[in-house]
């Protein structure tokens, strides 16, 4: 989101601290990235997975060093009905991916996600909130890998940020330590 005085925390952030420690993204949402977003997601070229890897590698190449404290690596979750209709989870195709490009052990079996009704993608924060209460658990055989731990979420649109909120919050809750968020695009609100 942009800053006010180049800080790096945006404004938002400072009004309402979310429970979440960093979030990382490669372009805005409108961007050039956008249509191959889309065409990842919607039109099921996973084979793009790679090239958003590339990419986030060309970005960040400078600021990768600050992330050799995270333990794990985890993808947004889809519930099985999502994973049932759309064929892949996007976000654990790019975290198996950043995974072996970065060296950084990945689990997509540490939260699970119930199925909600209705698009989240449409829907105002207020909704996206209320929509997401008691949609996340923790896997109680995963819970070791997260007590202690720094742990980094991998998503491809971070729109509101509720979802990493909720998923940061429930890991916190749990014993992470700290939790940051790696996306493709970020919607500016």
């Amino acid at each position: 989101m942009p800053c006010a005085n180049h800080r790096v925390i945006c404004d938002f952030c400072i009004r309402q601290p979310p429970a979440f420690n960093s979030t990382r993204c490669i372009d805005t949402y409108g961007g050039l990235l956008t249509e191959a977003i889309h065409d990842y997601k919607y039109s099921k070229k996973v084979a793009l997975a790679p090239c958003f890897v590339d990419v986030w590698e060309n970005v960040w190449q400078q600021e990768l060093n600050t992330e050799s404290t995270i333990d794990w690596m985890i993808p947004v979750p889809l519930s099985l009905e999502k994973l049932h209709a759309r064929g892949f989870n996007q976000s654990w195709e790019l975290c198996r991916h950043l995974s072996k490009r970065f060296k950084i052990k990945s689990d997509h079996q540490i939260l699970k996600r119930k199925h909600i009704s209705g698009d989240q993608a449409h829907a105002t924060r207020e909704e996206r909130l209320t929509r997401l209460i008691n949609t996340f658990s923790i896997n109680p055989k995963r819970l070791s890998l997260i007590e202690q731990k720094n742990i980094l979420i991998i998503d491809d649109v971070m729109t509101t940020g509720a979802t990493l909120n909720i998923m940061a919050k429930l890991l916190k809750d749990f014993g992470a330590q700290s939790v940051h968020n790696w996306v493709i695009l970020r919607t500016s609100l």
